[in-house]
């Protein structure tokens, strides 16, 4: 019996490749994941799959439109698109269109140049927002116009006004009519950076900080080489020449600081702030042009420089863009809890299941029922890692492998039985434990978190009352988890030992089984983890999946996890020929 053919994009680790293939009947045959480490960790543990590292780079038909290579024969694509809504943050970070938007139209070029029986789209489940949405360019226009969205009109603040507004409104206005390129005129990062804190300093009372901030020794040496060796030079270009003076002047008063005379520092001040305000304007104005954005206008407003450009909502776009290409999917329902589906750990994701309208066997797309309905009913930590607390976990990352001697799974936990797949434990390494990190676990029970801990305890966060209540987080053995990020970084603590929880720990958390290996430096593993999906909740899907087009999977995760069987409608079984059938149904 053939089985369905899968390609997955971003396909980070594999949590839905390895959920995909638990059923029996998928077989993922192409994936595309750009991450180094977690190429290879999808190469360890998905054999005979094609690998591809940059998805925009990929050709799926010809000049004729008709299928080649590896991409002929595709039944079903999965994948998570990263996709990072646009918000006050950017602007903050001094930059306007994430790129990672971007992606989200390769996975649906994907779909259109391929056109399979069926998708699956996983993503963040904020994605719905308002605040995720694309900025309209010209190659998007005819699109639109055809899906019916008309896109809303915004007016961004890019910038605070300066003496140079008026000249530089010109100026930008300019190059985006003419395309021109403006990384000529723009400094590097790392100066802008440095720049940026020098302000901070400068706009304090006292001269001595600002002193003493521009002779620290790291400081100190790079400005001298920065000043002295190519001041000028910072720039290919200049848009301005009352702006190339003001640079030169800039310069001038550094080596002034320099050499510790620290005079009236107003009128350098207000150039400094000049100057960063022309860079933070031109930056984004060149991502505006290097994303072939629409741009409208440049005003002054008051005290800003603020765009005109226009936006779509990204949800609206996928869905209309899905169903104009012939696709049904699950409209009403497509957040998922993964905790519902066996994970011992709340994760809330958006998920679209598409199936192609003439490969659809159900009057609708299935959506996956809940195996459990309320909290109480959820698998908890205890099940998902209780049976290792007495495994002690190295520290060392290339010590990645233990026997289980003595070891023994926890009795009446199927999730504990299910994850227990391999008679050795793969991963099993935590973070080193510092004099302050012990500290602080030894005194957290069960529950609590960094805003728990003494005063005394707290002094190493500059500001401790932001910290978020996922950090230093001791987990309780009797709730499920929250979401799974980077445990390293969050510094989750076990339940029951004065120790960060391991990668395997982590790994456990997310339904990885024992036998699936991470490859990478251990905040690399952490991380992998933590952007996967959950292999019990893509084992789900896919079983979903696999009856909205007539097919059920070899054994059903809720025989696994519950210990039964319901009575099934025999007219969702289909034969061999039947699936045959669906092979060729092209």
């Amino acid at each position: 019996m053939e089985k369905l053919k899968v390609m997955d994009l971003f396909a980070g680790a594999g949590g839905l490749s390895s959920g995909f293939e638990q059923t029996g009947k998928f077989k993922v045959k192409v994936a595309v994941e750009i991450n180094e480490n977690a190429r290879k960790t999808y190469e360890m543990n998905h054999e005979d799959v094609i690998l591809h590292k940059d998805i925009t780079k990929l050709k799926y038909v010809n000049d004729d439109g008709e299928k080649i290579d590896e991409f002929r024969d595709i039944d079903v694509v999965i994948g998570g698109p990263p996709c990072q809504g646009f918000s006050n943050a950017n602007r903050q970070q001094n930059t306007l269109i994430s790129s990672n938007n971007q992606l989200v139209k390769e996975y649906l070029r994907a779909i259109e140049e391929i056109r399979p029986k069926a998708f699956v789209m996983e993503n963040v489940r904020t994605m719905e927002s308002e605040k995720h949405k694309f900025f309209l360019n010209e190659s998007d226009e005819d699109d639109l116009v055809k899906l019916g969205i008309e896109p809303a009109e915004e007016h961004i603040k890019i910038g605070k006004s300066t003496s140079y507004a008026d000249k530089l409104r010109e100026f930008l206005l300019n190059a985006y009519t003419e395309g021109i390129e403006l990384t000529p005129f723009m400094i590097n990062k790392d100066l802008m950076s440095k720049l940026t804190t020098l302000l901070k300093h400068a706009k304090k009372q006292s001269n001595k900080d600002l002193l003493n901030f521009i002779q620290k020794e790291t400081n100190q040496k790079y400005f001298i080489k920065t000043v002295n060796q190519h001041w000028l030079d910072q720039h290919s270009e200049y848009w301005n020449s009352l702006y190339q003076l003001d640079w030169a002047d800039l310069g001038q008063t550094l080596k002034n600081l320099m050499d510790g005379n620290a005079q009236d520092n107003s009128s350098f001040k207000e150039k400094l702030e000049n100057i960063i305000e022309a860079q933070k304007v031109i930056y984004k104005i060149s991502e505006v042009i290097d994303n072939k954005v629409k741009l409208f206008d440049i005003q002054l407003k008051q005290h800003d420089l603020e765009i005109t450009i226009k936006s779509f909502n990204v949800f609206n776009y996928i869905k209309r863009k899905l169903a104009d290409l012939g696709y049904v999917f699950n409209e009403d329902k497509y957040i998922f809890n993964a905790a519902q589906y066996g994970v011992a750990q709340e994760r809330r994701r958006l998920i679209l299941m598409g199936i192609r309208k003439d490969c659809l066997k159900a009057e609708a797309v299935v959506t996956p029922e809940p195996l459990f309905q309320s909290r109480d009913e959820y698998n908890k930590i205890y099940d998902a890692i209780g049976d290792l607390e007495n495994i002690l976990p190295e520290v060392d990352v290339k010590k990645d492998e233990i026997y289980k001697d003595s070891h023994r799974p926890l009795i009446g936990s199927p999730l504990n039985a299910y994850l227990n797949n391999s008679d050795k434990i793969y991963n099993h390494v935590r973070t080193e434990t510092r004099e302050v990190a012990l500290k602080r676990f030894q005194s957290l029970k069960e529950g609590q978190n960094f805003h728990d801990l003494d005063e005394s305890l707290k002094t190493t966060y500059t500001d401790h009352s932001r910290t978020q209540n996922t950090i230093y987080r001791r987990l309780a053995y009797n709730e499920p988890s929250d979401t799974v990020l980077n445990a390293r970084k969050s510094m989750w603590v076990h339940p029951a030992k004065d120790r960060a929880i391991s990668i395997r720990e982590a790994a456990r958390l997310q339904s990885f089984q024992d036998s699936y290996k991470f490859f990478g430096s251990k905040d690399s593993q952490y991380q992998q983890i933590g952007n996967a999906v959950p292999p019990l909740l893509a084992r789900a899907i896919a079983e979903a999946v696999l009856r909205s087009m007539g097919v059920n999977a070899e054994e059903k995760l809720k025989k696994i996890l519950l210990n039964e069987v319901k009575s099934e409608n025999t007219s969702n079984e289909v034969n061999n020929s039947e699936i045959l059938s669906l092979q060729g149904n092209v």
